[in-house]
């Protein structure tokens, strides 16, 4: 009886298991006739590291959070007290300021031209911002002042002189500089300058002054009209791009993260961050977005050490020295309806020496005004005390207009001035297309090293070098590489290539073997 019971069971069992599983097999083959879709899987978001949070790196750690299905990011700066690179508009120490008159590194935007593509992030972030408006230039020695219809003809012949000197270069048997392509045309006796005064323009230029390479046309420029700010300070672009837009989640931060060594781990397919804290982190991609001149102080490591066309393309690039001071009065002293005021000088020691002034006082509202400061000078600049700092200012102002004018200012309110070429995480302000230098040395650093290795960075752009749209696009360049995988594709660009070497060689000796077989076969015959 008992065995019988067993038997019954163990017959019961077997049939509900198999029409079980026959009723599984069933389901999965016929689902209303369809076939049953294979259940997805999907892999974890992979880890961003951002390295700089400055314009480059916040745009694209910006770009990379859109996408967070697929991307988790981390920015880590190397600052303690604040982000945003060579974008600072120092509200720490004047906490009422409205923006532009704490402005000390990147101030002013490109309206000219083709489009500016941070004057439309800004527009579009609700950021308002306003134009300089006139230029004006100042003789001291003869008493002259130019604005307005008086000043268009110099503008115009300054320009006529650019294009002569661009000209010049083209023909010279050996590379030369803006400044000195400029001076041979100057001094041509054969060339008829109507006015002197469009050569005080050009020595006051940018590329003039930092001694650009004159190989390249747009080396040629003046750059001081169409120029605009925001009203805000360029420091709230930085902390849009940061905190991001009603619908976008804010950046991950990490401040006083000094970046030490990154180490690309081939076998496992990740980038090791390694920071002077004694911490680190494991990426799946890593972006480098801190300054070059950074990178090739080696205080940056990298292992295994990047290729040689790397380091010889950052020793051969220029990088600018650069500053700004801001100095405020009890009252502005100077004409209110102009933007720029443009100093003209007689020696190459003046060259560069805060020939160029910002009227702050239409866009803030302080009676403040910026100057810039460019190449020796910038760097003299920097050792001064602040004592000396003031009196070199107050002398030039003077200079400019007048002893009556300046002392209607009253006191010295407030001076403050950058030092980006002492600054530890800067070392100068950007680069530019010096002598010897060429494109390609911009293009290298647009390249990634893989796996999981990208650069941004106004460095990496030969076309928009030295610029804040510039830095702001490379970020952007950045996180499209690492979105659409970059090094995969050039993976499998070269295996392809791989592929296609191997078979033209099968080809090759298969079309040898042949011709082997034919030589034997006639022997045979003879």
């Amino acid at each position: 009886m008992k065995f019988s019971v067993l038997l019954l069971l163990i017959f019961f069992t077997v049939h509900c298991l198999g029409g079980s599983e026959a009723s599984k097999e069933d389901k999965t083959k016929h689902v209303g006739d369809k076939k049953e879709e294979p259940i997805k899987k999907y892999d974890l978001p992979k880890n961003v590291v951002v390295i700089g949070a400055g314009m480059a790196g916040l745009a694209a750690a910006r770009r990379l959070t859109t996408d967070r299905t697929n991307f988790t990011v981390y920015v880590y700066e190397a600052r303690r007290e604040r982000f945003g690179g060579r974008v600072w508009t120092d509200k720490l120490t004047n906490p009422r300021a409205k923006g532009p008159e704490v402005d000390l590194g990147a101030f002013t935007l490109t309206a000219g031209g083709k489009n500016n593509p941070l004057i439309e992030l800004a527009e579009g972030l609700g950021l308002k911002s306003i134009s300089l408006g006139e230029v004006q230039l100042l003789i001291p020695w003869e008493k002259r002042v130019l604005n307005g219809t008086d000043l268009t003809p110099v503008m115009t012949e300054a320009l006529k002189i650019l294009e002569l000197a661009k000209n010049e270069s083209k023909t010279s048997k050996i590379e030369v500089s803006v400044k000195e392509a400029v001076d041979a045309v100057i001094s041509d006796e054969k060339v008829h300058i109507a006015d002197i005064a469009s050569s005080y323009l050009i020595h006051a230029s940018r590329p003039y002054v930092l001694g650009y390479s004159g190989k390249y046309p747009m080396s040629y420029h003046l750059g001081f009209a169409h120029k605009k700010v925001l009203l805000d300070g360029m420091g709230e672009l930085t902390d849009r791009l940061l905190s991001g837009d009603l619908n976008e989640p804010p950046i991950h931060l990490g401040l006083s993260k000094v970046a030490r060594q990154i180490k690309i781990d081939r076998e496992k397919n990740q980038v090791v961050v390694r920071f002077t804290d004694k911490s680190q982190v494991v990426a799946d991609s890593v972006v480098v977005a801190v300054p070059l001149s950074v990178i090739s102080s080696g205080d940056l490591q990298f292992e295994p050490i990047l290729p040689k066309a790397y380091y010889e393309a950052a020793s051969e690039m220029g990088f600018t020295s650069e500053n700004a001071v801001i100095v405020e009065f009890e009252n502005a002293f100077w004409p209110h309806n102009i933007g720029v005021f443009v100093r003209a000088v007689q020696t190459d020691a003046e060259k560069g020496q805060l020939q160029t002034w910002f009227n702050l006082k239409p866009v803030s509202g302080a009676p403040a005004l910026s100057g810039y400061l460019g190449g020796k000078a910038a760097e003299a600049f920097e050792k001064l005390s602040d004592e000396e700092a003031k009196k070199l200012v107050l002398s030039v102002l003077l200079e400019m207009f007048g002893e009556n004018a300046l002392s209607q200012g009253g006191k010295v309110v407030r001076l403050q001035r950058s030092a980006w070429i002492s600054d530890s995480w800067s070392k100068g302000a950007t680069t530019y297309p010096k002598v010897g230098s060429h494109p390609s040395m911009w293009d290298i650093f647009s390249e990634p090293i893989c796996p999981g290795l990208y650069f941004a960075g106004e460095h990496t752009s030969f076309d928009d070098h030295g610029t804040l749209h510039g830095a702001y696009l490379s970020g952007l360049r950045a996180a499209d590489q690492v979105m659409g995988d970059l090094c995969e594709q050039r993976r499998l660009e070269r295996e392809e290539m791989d592929r296609r070497k191997r078979q033209a060689q099968m080809e090759e000796e298969k079309k040898g073997s042949s011709q082997e077989v034919d030589e034997e076969d006639s022997k045979e015959e003879l």
